[in-house]
């Protein structure tokens, strides 16, 4: 019997803690949410600066500027980023001052270095100059006391700039999962010597510490363990020692019988719970707590195993790091090809080809193979289509799309 989507997500998120708390270098929070609100220790800037190159200025000096005429003003003198504060010393001169450089005492605006005709220790300047004109007042950006970033941000490069610009080198965060990535069965090799009947090559270690990687966790590769009760007992609890949960795939299926199976039942005190999801693919799934910490059996075929893990695996991640919102946002995007389908009870999460075309608008291409063992073709997509239960789409539907890697764009390349 099949259960909803979101009732496994559920079982899921309801037995997924957050992490503790740390302290970390700033540099080692990318992709890590904040475990309390951060205020703003200085103001950015923390000075009046110059935005342009060019020369620092009194506007009253400029009041007699016609439409047609001109004001010859002379240089003092020139000011650096990084040169102590200067003042304008005499009415009717200019500091010739470079971007970023403090602006002058006395000085109310900058003409751009390209809008004045410089000449040996002049400048003529033939329009008027506002005051404040190309000058960054101090606190424009951020004002020292305020909130930069509330309690569970999730911390990206602009974040991290931020706070390393107003002095943060520590940053209080959830720490980072550690996710270990097993894979088990007697049949699966991870060399590159010639296979011998009956043996495959182990490809779905090597994409789940990728997609693991790419969800900001730390990982820890378990190798392949034999099966063999045994060994697999020493390995599932030896990681679950170390490790804040741990992944496998394989050996899920209802009617599946073999050691990995009876092993984690024996070790979930038998609420290992294997489930039958309502949807196509990643029908097969498992999890239960192995010494306390979570395990999550994805299905074997690959494709399965890498949209069990955009389902099920990424948001209990998030859960456990702390953000706030947990399931990746469904996007609207225009068909480029129908997906006639029957009912059958499931959900599809359809491979595709997402797209922004020039205009900005969101189209998404079915991609022709869909069968679950395709990794090959699962390498092309960027997107799910979900597609309930029903007859599909059409080709110019407007349907719900899961993004899973980065925008495929239309726009022709410049240079």
């Amino acid at each position: 019997m099949t259960i909803p989507l979101a009732e496994a997500q559920t079982y899921v998120l309801d037995r997924i803690s957050r992490l503790d708390t740390v302290t970390l270098c700033v540099d080692d929070c990318l992709g890590l949410c904040t475990s309390a609100p951060l205020q703003a220790e200085e103001s950015i800037p923390p000075f009046d600066n110059t935005a342009v190159d060019g020369f620092a200025l009194r506007t009253s000096d400029l009041a007699g500027i016609t439409r047609h005429g001109s004001i010859r003003l002379g240089v003092e003198g020139s000011i650096a980023a990084g040169d102590p504060p200067l003042d304008l010393a005499e009415p009717g001169t200019v500091l010739r001052i470079m971007t970023g450089a403090v602006i002058p005492g006395g000085a109310d605006a900058v003409v751009k270095v390209e809008d004045v005709l410089v000449e040996a220790e002049s400048i003529v300047v033939s329009r008027p100059i506002a005051p404040g004109e190309n000058i960054r007042q101090a606190g424009s950006d951020i004002i020292r006391g305020s909130q930069l970033f509330p309690t569970r941000t999730v911390l990206t490069p602009a974040h991290l700039g931020v706070l390393a610009s107003v002095g943060y080198s520590r940053v209080p965060v959830f720490r980072r999962a550690r996710y270990g990535v097993i894979s088990t069965g007697s049949e699966l090799v991870d060399d590159a010597r010639q296979l011998r009947p009956g043996e495959i090559r182990d490809s779905n270690r090597h994409s789940l510490k990728a997609v693991l990687a790419d969800a900001d966790v730390q990982v820890v590769d378990l190798g392949i363990v034999a099966d063999e009760e045994g060994a697999l007992t020493e390995a599932f609890l030896a990681a679950a020692g170390e490790l804040d949960a741990i992944v496998s795939s394989g050996g899920v299926s209802v009617g599946d019988f073999d050691y990995t199976k009876r092993v984690l039942d024996h070790l979930s005190g038998g609420e290992m719970r294997w489930m039958q999801l309502a949807v196509r693919p990643a029908k097969p799934f498992a999890f239960g707590m192995v010494a306390g910490v979570p395990f999550f059996g994805l299905p074997g075929n690959p494709v399965s195993a890498l949209v069990s893990f955009e389902l099920l695996v990424r948001p209990a991640i998030r859960k456990m790091q702390g953000w706030r919102e947990i399931f990746t946002p469904e996007l609207s995007a225009v068909a480029l090809d129908s997906y006639p389908r029957r009912r059958d009870g499931n959900i599809h999460f359809i491979r595709s080809q997402l797209q922004v075309r020039e205009s900005g608008d969101l189209v998404v291409q079915p991609l022709a193979k869909q069968r679950p063992h395709m990794l090959h073709e699962m390498s092309r997509s960027n997107a799910l289509i979900i597609s309930p239960d029903g007859d599909g789409f059409g080709k110019g539907d407007r349907v719900k799309v899961l993004q899973t890697g980065p925008f495929v764009s239309t726009k022709p390349r410049q240079g």
